[in-house]
């Protein structure tokens, strides 16, 4: 039986997924950032910021690694 990838794990799917993924993580991480003032929401926008520039580092990664065949 040939191995034959899945349609879902294409690069291009996959590049959806991932974008979608981080659209959500970033309305759910902002939300406590908009729910406070002042240097608690600085606080909130930078912890949101580190947490999904890692996110995106980890997604960007993976998709790379799909495409060049080296991950499934």
């Amino acid at each position: 039986m040939p191995d034959v990838p899945l349609a879902l794990y294409s690069p291009l799917a996959l590049g959806v997924i991932f974008v979608l993924i981080w659209a959500a993580s970033t309305v759910i991480l902002t939300i406590p950032a908009f729910a406070t003032r002042g240097g608690a929401q600085l606080l909130w926008l930078g912890v949101a910021g580190f947490v999904l520039t890692a996110e995106a580092a980890v997604l960007i990664t993976l998709a790379v690694l799909n495409s060049q065949g080296k991950i499934l």
